[in-house]
């Protein structure tokens, strides 16, 4: 049997809700997608490591600590381990988009991190479920296929229409895991 497929996710807008203009910095603010929890049960069938990439400017501008950020992934992992699923590793970004960061997507420094960590990972065989144009980016430079996130927005999250880097488009994280279940 082949190994499987490594998959990166967003968080916010896939995994959890965004919040508007703002950012989610305490976990009481953090508030999964409707069937995402299902969604990452069904996905640890299918794809070994799940990791999490997400830029995290909030840190970066001061709005919230590296602590803040910690405690609102330990949240997140503590409820995905209860409902039955898996998040084998969490990388972020917390720089500002102006300072140019190598780890901040589309820039690649994350999968790096990510593949130090798990050198399984053969990013050819990857996915990248996103809702953003950077997300997309991101994938497709490293040769992934690519899975946008629809949610509530027409094309993207920041109105962008990347289409030359989507692979397929879907409704939710949940419809994205329903594809790979038989």
């Amino acid at each position: 049997m082949p190994p499987r497929p490594a998959l990166f996710l967003d968080r916010d807008g896939v995994i959890n809700r965004r919040l508007p203009g703002d950012y989610v910095r305490q976990p009481e603010q953090f508030v999964f997608e409707p069937n995402a929890l299902q969604a990452l049960r069904l996905l640890a069938e299918w794809f070994n490591p799940i990791v999490v990439v997400t830029n995290q400017a909030g840190v970066g501008k001061g709005l919230m600590t590296i602590n803040d950020l910690c405690a609102v992934h330990e949240k997140m992992l503590r409820e995905v381990v209860w409902a039955g699923g898996r998040i084998d590793g969490v990388y972020f970004c917390p720089h500002r988009p102006d300072e140019g960061c190598p780890c901040r997507k589309p820039a690649t420094g994350m999968a790096y991190q990510a593949r130090r960590d798990f050198p399984q990972i053969a990013f050819s065989t990857a996915w990248m479920v996103g809702d953003a144009p950077t997300d997309m980016a991101f994938g497709a430079a490293l040769g992934m296929q690519t899975a946008l996130i629809l949610g509530n927005n027409d094309e993207s999250a920041d109105g962008d229409r990347p289409s030359d880097n989507v692979t397929q488009r879907f409704a939710s994280l949940w419809d994205f895991a329903c594809h790979f279940s038989p």
